[in-house]
């Protein structure tokens, strides 16, 4: 029952009722499809001693679906009122047009999702199975590998594919492994249903556990079969995340992986990482894999060590992401994601990677030629980049070339660390001390040389400039917390003797209050001297759910670190403004939004290194009337975001058409979100 994760369903022993019957179905087909085609077996009856047929057909078939299975001890006793409809039943089966497909339905039908989601198990759609099929397969003599079998779609959809390429194909060329008896089952059945002859090599036993030729046998090994090198490899791997493993499990298949992949693998990386290594070493060189697995590990920190394994090791030919509205797996809420690889020939790849992003399923056609030709743009179906494999770099989201904003879809961009120094904002350690009140100040008589002005809390700031008077003097009018406490003299060294009996008087008392004994405090010297921070040009809102907010400080004030802080040198105030209308459109946000993560609800978050990383318009780079424009465009927002009559989304709109027209002169093409929508 584990291995089909029927510990957590209603009724698991109504299940596995279910699925013998279903085991002993897909055997007595199998074994009607083997006598159709001339093997020497006597023909089924109720009254058959099954037992004896499954034994005879296994020692003259080879197939190791009819091995005596934990399954088969519960359908033995039964007598002729379930046997004999499961004999009529198998007419259905063979004579149904799309019987392949039928074998995983009713896999799916007996087994609930909750056992299957346990497991990461999800039934690839034919019409997927042959697209990855159709560009792993090269030839007809392939020896071919789905390491993850289940119900069989992708094995027999290889099998066709070896039929159609040049060359002979055979059945003993087919190679699967699962976990699951039955999966061994059901895949023989299936490839038999499209006409198969001869038997294939599946093996029963787990495909982490499973070495191929020439591979040094580990000493703890737990599976004795040594598959040949293949030519391909097509998988739906497991999508079981870490925490749906036992400790002992996980740590194995970890160490097996990281010895493989020669580097780290972060505890958190889901099972498909690890058949992705595992099956690469299964891959002759020029052999292919195609993978359907979920877009995650192309964004996140774990997936950083699976995006260097496969620049190393393979030529990444094409990433094809698949909204999640194309029916691919029902009720399951993850984008999937095709990837094509060929196994290293040469140590540095001269590959172009495709990168595809299909709102809709246009057809396997369309896609084949954007992954083997030179197709790029937008596309009816939605959008197509190619980038030269050795310009990928593993730290970056790699789902930025999958949109019209990525960064080689807009010439001209550069990374924002080129031209600004970004660090988060001030932290404390204990902000109700350090951060005052103009009465505060007052109270304590403190002189403001040894202060200097803040902006405290973000909330309810819709303005993207900041103005001294307009602003912090109004924060200071309305008893807002708009002091830092900031001891620093005029060259910026921490100010150590005290020689102000106000100022002595304050920090005696955030001793007593304290302020001196948080974590920050106690590994600062003096306690009392926060971080050195100069007024920053930019401020920037790191976590939203409408959008990041870059705004322009002209009030000179310093930030907590409930900000980030953009330092810029050497620019005039009309680049600056010209660099803040780019980085407040729906272009630079739509990009912002997916260099940075994404929480529940749709929170948005962006930390300073992924800022640095942001493309960016260079303020030099634009003519003295492209700057002037923009300057102008970001300032009648700052003037509407002030200005309760006009409206700031018309603003915005115009805002977005001007940068649009500097960064993609004559193009028009770039697909925008929706303002307020997300």
């Amino acid at each position: 029952m584990e291995s089909h994760g029927l510990t957590r369903v209603t009724d698991p022993e109504g299940t596995v009722c279910q699925l013998a019957c279903f085991n002993c179905l897909l055997k007595i087909t199998l074994y009607k499809l083997y006598r159709d085609a001339g093997k020497d077996l006597q023909p089924l009856s109720s009254n058959t001693d099954l037992y004896s047929c499954l034994t005879h057909a296994h020692a003259e078939t080879q197939d190791q679906a009819f091995k005596e299975n934990v399954l088969d001890c519960l359908i033995e006793p039964v007598g002729e009122s379930v046997f004999a409809p499961l004999l009529e039943a198998r007419h259905h089966l063979i004579n149904r047009e799309a019987s392949i497909d039928e074998v995983g339905r009713i896999f799916e039908s007996l087994v609930p999702q909750e056992a299957r989601r346990r497991l990461g198990q999800f039934r690839t759609p034919m019409y997927i199975a042959e697209f990855m099929a159709d560009w792993a397969v090269q030839r007809g003599g392939d020896q071919v590998l789905d390491p993850g079998i289940g119900a069989g779609v992708l094995t027999a959809a290889m099998y066709d594919a070896k039929h159609t390429a040049e060359g002979d194909a055979h059945v003993d060329e087919m190679w699967g492994v699962d976990l699951s008896e039955l999966a061994t089952v059901m895949s023989s059945t299936a490839l038999k249903l499209t006409n198969g002859e001869g038997s294939p090599n599946f093996i029963q036993d787990d495909f982490m556990e499973t070495s191929t030729e020439g591979q040094p046998q580990r000493p703890d090994q737990q599976n004795p079969h040594v598959p040949p090198k293949m030519d391909a490899v097509v998988s739906n791997p497991p999508y079981s995340r870490s925490h749906e493993l036992s400790r002992e499990k996980k740590n194995r298949i970890n160490r097996i992986a990281e010895d493989e992949a020669g580097m780290e693998i972060s505890q958190k990386a889901p099972m498909y990482h690890y058949f992705f290594v595992h099956a690469a070493q299964f891959l002759n060189a020029g052999g292919r894999m195609a993978f359907i697995t979920p877009a995650r590990f192309l964004e996140t920190n774990y997936g950083i060590t699976l995006r260097t394994f496969l620049l190393d090791h393979f030529d990444i030919h094409g990433m094809i992401l698949l909204d999640g509205d194309i029916p691919v797996f029902e009720n399951v809420d993850t984008d999937p994601c095709i990837t094509f690889l060929e196994k290293n020939v040469d140590e540095e790849s001269n590959c172009a990677t495709t990168f595809v992003r299909a709102d809709k399923w246009p057809g396997a056609e369309p896609l084949f030629e954007a992954v083997g030709g030179d197709v790029q743009g937008k596309m009816s179906y939605g959008f197509v980049n190619q980038v030269a494999q050795r310009e990928l770099m593993p730290e970056f989201n790699w789902t930025e070339y999958i949109d019209p904003e990525s960064v080689d879809a807009i010439p001209g961009l550069k990374p924002f660390r080129e031209i600004a120094d970004i660090k988060r904002g001030i932290a404390t350690g204990k902000n109700d001390y350090f951060c005052l009140t103009q009465a505060e100040v007052d109270e304590w008589g403190l002189n403001e040389e040894y202060l200097v002005p803040l902006i405290r809390r973000t909330k309810g700031v819709s303005d993207y400039d900041l103005r001294e008077h307009e602003n912090w003097k109004q924060w200071l009018r309305d008893g807002d917390e708009a002091w830092l406490l900031y001891c620093y003299d005029e060259d910026g060294e921490p100010i150590t003797d005290i020689d102000d009996p106000e100022l002595q008087a304050y920090l005696e008392h955030g001793e007593e209050n304290g302020a001196a004994n948080s974590y920050l405090a106690q590994n600062r010297t003096p306690w009392y001297v926060v971080d050195q921070r100069d007024a920053a040009s930019i401020l920037v809102t790191y976590m939203s759910k409408d959008g990041f907010q870059f705004i322009h400080n002209k009030a000179g004030v310093v930030s907590l670190n409930n900000l980030h802080n953009v330092f810029l040198d050497g620019y005039e105030d009309t680049e600056v403004e010209a660099l803040l209308a780019y980085l407040n459109s729906s272009v630079a946000n739509a990009i912002a939004k997916r260099s940075g993560r994404t929480y529940s609800r749709g929170l948005h978050k962006i930390e300073p290194n992924e800022l640095k990383d942001l493309p960016i318009v260079d303020p030099d780079d634009l003519s003295t009337g492209e700057a002037t424009a923009l300057s102008r465009k970001f300032r009648e927002v700052c003037e509407a975001s002030r200005d309760n009559d006009r409206n700031v989304d018309a603003e915005m709109q115009e805002l977005d058409e001007k940068v649009i027209e500097v960064i993609s002169p004559g193009q028009q093409t770039l697909d925008l979100p929706r303002r307020g929508t997300d």
